[in-house]
């Protein structure tokens, strides 16, 4: 169980929105909203590593541990960032395979081959990332987080590059390997449509003195 416990995030000592309180289980996506500039993404970067100006408050836990200021996320969880945030000096295949080193050169390769044909880019291990569409490149940073099946997907608007039909199968296929794999999933979104059939929502709100 992921259990976020009255949590909220707050920029140089001034929080940002009201405590939130969720569970999310096995094999769900919590599906975070909110207006623009309100914390979404603030909050997601702070589950994974300390920063100097945002502080974490409120507790998290993760399959019975607490999650303190130390004790991020990042070492369970993989990332998709709103950029593709992809190597230009590798190919598509091996920026897939950053993620699953531990696996020897074969199975690293038919891992590779099955998340392109996945998400709709089979024939691509070979090329160059950067002469890809930017709709290409965010679906290739979404097999790079797939790639070691990890526990928890931390999703920052992973779908904003990509058009309306493409973003629904592509949603669908990642929902359906958090849901196999009985994982976790933490998605930002200011897109209702982005939100999956199943699981937790919560819609940020403002902080305010008077609270």
């Amino acid at each position: 169980m992921l259990t976020f416990d009255k949590v909220t995030v707050s920029r140089n000592g001034k929080p940002l929105f009201l405590p939130i309180s969720v569970s999310v289980s096995p094999g769900e996506i919590l599906t975070v909203t909110g207006a623009s500039g309100l914390g979404k993404s603030t909050l997601l970067h702070a589950l994974i590593q300390p920063s100097l100006d945002v502080e974490l408050l409120g507790t998290v836990y993760f399959d019975g541990n607490i999650m303190d200021q130390t004790h991020r996320l990042s070492s369970f969880s993989q990332t998709v960032f709103q950029d593709p945030l992809l190597f230009p000096h590798l190919s598509v295949g091996s920026n897939i395979a950053l993620s699953i080193n531990q696996l020897c050169s074969s199975e690293r390769e038919k891992r590779v081959h099955h998340l392109l044909s996945d998400m709709e880019l089979p024939g691509l291990a070979n090329h160059d990332p950067f002469q890809l569409s930017r709709g290409q490149m965010m679906r290739i940073s979404v097999a790079r987080a797939l790639a070691p099946n990890p526990k928890i997907l931390l999703l920052d608007e992973p779908f904003s590059a990509l058009d309306h039909r493409t973003r629904d199968r592509i949603r669908d296929r990642l929902c359906d390997q958090v849901r196999i794999h009985l994982s976790y999933g933490v998605l930002v979104t200011h897109q209702p449509e982005d939100q999956p059939s199943e699981g937790p929502c919560v819609c940020l709100t403002p902080f305010s003195l008077d609270y």
